[in-house]
C-alpha cells in the first residue's frame, strides 16, 4: 500500500512491476466506527478507490466494481510531530495518514497509516497502541480527532459516543531484498500477536496464503488481528488494504446483524399476556418480520457477497488474501451460524402467524355465527308478530270484534307465541354458552406459548424453581426446632411439578 498513493505501473516495457523497495515499515490499522453515510448521497465521482489509490494493471477491475468495493472519503496527512502514543516514546514516524473509507453497507471505516524507521519486532509497541487507538495528535485523541473530520462531534470528548467499534485489523508492509531477508516463523508470530515472546508452532492460529508465500522473497501470513504482509508491490500492497477494509466493514456490519436479531428473538419470547390480543400479537410478529427480512438482505449483500472478490478481481494473490482473511477473522462461519438463526427465527415466526391466523379465522366464524342467529332471531321474532297480527286480522268466528285482544279467550295463540319465543332464546342462549366454553379452552392453550419454560416442563417434565425459593434464608430464631422446611427425607418432589 502506497500511503501517497504512488503509481505502481512497473518500468517502460517492463513486464512486471517492480516490488516496493521502501527502508522504512508502513504500519496501517483499519477501525470500524459506527458513523454511517448512505451511499446513494455521495457525488457519483472523485470517491472511487482507483481516485485515491493505484492498483496497477488491475485497475479496470476494480473501477468496475466500484459499487461493491469501499470508497475513499478523505484522506488527510497528520502532523507526525504532534503524534503522542502511550507505549512507544523511541521516536518520530516519517510520515503519518489519515484515511477515511466508506463500507458498500453506509458504515464509516478509519484507517491509520504510519510510516516508522523500526524493525519487525520492535514495533510491537507501537502496534500495540495503534490497535487500542491509544495515540494523539496534537492533544486529540484518535477516535475525536477522526470523528471530526467527518463531521461527528462527541460531546464532552465522551469515550463511549466517539464510535470506534470493536472490530479492527492491522497491516504491517515490509520490502525484502533477498530471501535471506524474508522475516522468520518466530518473528512473524510475534508481529501478528504483538508479543515479543517465543511460542511453540504447533498452537498457532497464522494462516500463511499460498499465493502470497511463492516466491523466496515473498511473506503473506494472517491472523485475525494483524497481517503481516513482505516483498509485494505496491499495487498488492494497495489491494490488501481495501479488502481488509472491506472484511472488517463485514465483520462490524456481521456483529450488528447478530445484535438485532438476538434482541428480535428475544422479543419473540417474550411475549407478554396483554399481546394474547390477536390484533396487537400479528402487529409485533409482522413488524419483527419486517425486521428479519432487512437482515437476511443485508446478511446476503454487505457480509456474504463481500467475501467473494475472485469473481470481480482476477488475481490470484488478491483472492488468496482475500479469502484467507475471511477465514481468519470467523466471517464465513459466523454468517453461517447467523443466517441459520435468522431462518429459524423467521420459521418461527412464520408458524405463530399461523398460530394467529387460524385463531383470527376462528372469532371470525364465531362472529358469522353470531350474526346468523341474530338476524334469525330477529326473524323469528317479526315472523311470531306477523303471525299474532295476522291472527287477529283475519275475518273468522275464532277472532270475536267484541273481545279484546287481551281477553283470556286468546291464551292458546299467547302461549303459542311465547313457546316460540322461549324456544328461540334457549337456542341462542345454549349456542352462547357454548361458545364461551370453546373460547376458555382456547384461552387456556393460548398459555402454552408464552414461555419456552413453561412448554418444557409440561412436555418434557422439566422442574420449574419459584424464584422466591431463592431469596435469603430466614432468620435461625424463627426457626421452630424440629420442624421440616421441605417435603420429608426419601420423598423427592416429583419431576414436572412446580417447585413453591
Amino acid at each position: 500500500m502506497n500511503g501517497a498513493g504512488t503509481r505502481s505501473d512497473g518500468t517502460a516495457g517492463g513486464l512486471f512491476a517492480p516490488y516496493a523497495s521502501r527502508p522504512h515499515l508502513r504500519i496501517t490499522t483499519v477501525y470500524s466506527t459506527s458513523w454511517v453515510c448512505d451511499p446513494a448521497r455521495l457525488p457519483p465521482d472523485g470517491h472511487a478507490p482507483t481516485d485515491r489509490l493505484a492498483f496497477g494493471r488491475l485497475t479496470p477491475f476494480y473501477d468496475m466494481a466500484k459499487e461493491q468495493l469501499p470508497r475513499v472519503l478523505r484522506k488527510e496527512s497528520l502532523d507526525c510531530a504532534s503524534l503522542v502514543c502511550q507505549r512507544w516514546q523511541t521516536g518520530l514516524p516519517m510520515a503519518a495518514t489519515l484515511w477515511h473509507f466508506l463500507h458498500p453497507s453506509g458504515q464509516v471505516l478509519v484507517a491509520l497509516t504510519l510510516d516508522v524507521p523500526l524493525g519487525l519486532v520492535e514495533s510491537v509497541p507501537l502496534m500495540e497502541d495503534l490497535y487500542y487507538a491509544s495515540i494523539e495528535c496534537g492533544g486529540v485523541p484518535l477516535e475525536q480527532l477522526a470523528g471530526e473530520r467527518v463531521g461527528h462531534h462527541a460531546p464532552n470528548g465522551d469515550a463511549a459516543t466517539r464510535g470506534f467499534l470493536p472490530e479492527r485489523h492491522q497491516l504491517v508492509f515490509r520490502s525484502v531484498s533477498s530471501p535471506e531477508d524474508a522475516p522468520g516463523d518466530d518473528v512473524i508470530q510475534r508481529v501478528i500477536y504483538r508479543s515479543d515472546l517465543p511460542y511453540r508452532p504447533e498452537h498457532s492460529s497464522i494462516s500463511y496464503p499460498a499465493e502470497l508465500n511463492r516466491r523466496p522473497t515473498t511473506v503473506g501470513a494472517l491472523g485475525p488481528y494483524a497481517s503481516l504482509i513482505c516483498g509485494h508491490q505496491d499495487y498488492i500492497e494497495n489491494c490488501v488494504l481495501l479488502s481488509a477494509v472491506q472484511t472488517v466493514g463485514s465483520a462490524a456490519r456481521l456483529r450488528e446483524i447478530r445484535e438485532v436479531a438476538y434482541a428480535y428473538g428475544h422479543r419473540f419470547r417474550a411475549r407478554s399476556d396483554t399481546e394474547r390480543d390477536t390484533h396487537r400479537r400479528r402487529t409485533m410478529l409482522e413488524s419483527i418480520s419486517e425486521g428479519l427480512s432487512h437482515l437476511e438482505l443485508e446478511l446476503s449483500y454487505s457480509v456474504e457477497a463481500g467475501g467473494d472478490i475472485g469473481t470481480l478481481v482476477p488475481a490470484l494473490r488478491v483472492e488468496s488474501f482475500h479469502n484467507a482473511l475471511y477465514s481468519a477473522m470467523g466471517l464465513t462461519g459466523r454468517s453461517s451460524t447467523i443466517g441459520q438463526m435468522l431462518g429459524r427465527l423467521s420459521n418461527a415466526i412464520a408458524a405463530e402467524l399461523t398460530s394467529v391466523e387460524s385463531a383470527e379465522q376462528r372469532a371470525g366464524d364465531r362472529r358469522r355465527i353470531r350474526t346468523v342467529v341474530a338476524i334469525t332471531f330477529v326473524t323469528t321474532v317479526s315472523g311470531t308478530l306477523s303471525l299474532l297480527f295476522g291472527f287477529f286480522g283475519i275475518n273468522a268466528r275464532q277472532v270475536d270484534d267484541q273481545r279484546s285482544m287481551f281477553d283470556d279467550h286468546y291464551t292458546p295463540i299467547y302461549a303459542l307465541i311465547a313457546l316460540i319465543l322461549a324456544c328461540a332464546l334457549a337456542i341462542f342462549g345454549g349456542m352462547r354458552l357454548h361458545e364461551r366454553r370453546t373460547e376458555r379452552r382456547e384461552r387456556s392453550r393460548i398459555r402454552s406459548w408464552e414461555t419456552i419454560h413453561g412448554l418444557l416442563a409440561r412436555e418434557f417434565g422439566a422442574v420449574m424453581l419459584n424464584p422466591a425459593n431463592f431469596a435469603a434464608p430466614a432468620s435461625p430464631s424463627r426457626t421452630v426446632p424440629g420442624s421440616r422446611t421441605g417435603p420429608p427425607d426419601g420423598e423427592p418432589q416429583p419431576s414436572g411439578t412446580p417447585a413453591h
